[in-house]
């Protein structure tokens, strides 16, 4: 769609930045959603931030995913723990 001229939609600039996050967890009630995405896709500026915090949010998600250390490496240190602890405890 073209976002070149702005033209009056249900919701305002404001309403639809206090309501961004949620519309981009998907969180928002379908006639809320269809509120944010008309207004995004008539407001060009909106729809820039929109989408600079959609690509931000998948970035510190994938971010996120390779800071979990494997479920294998956890238990191999978890058992080295214990095993330090209770060698500890028994000198």
């Amino acid at each position: 769609p073209a976002r070149m001229k702005k033209r009056r939609t249900r919701i305002d600039c404001r309403e639809a930045f206090e309501r961004l996050y949620a519309y981009l967890d998907g969180e928002l009630t379908t006639e809320k959603a269809d509120e944010v995405r008309e207004h995004l896709d008539a407001c060009k500026d909106c729809f820039h931030l929109a989408t600079f915090e959609s690509a931000y949010l998948r970035f510190l998600e994938a971010r996120t995913r390779a800071q979990h250390a494997p479920e294998v490496l956890k238990k191999r240190i978890l058992r080295h723990l214990l095993f330090s602890e209770n060698a500890s405890e028994h000198k």
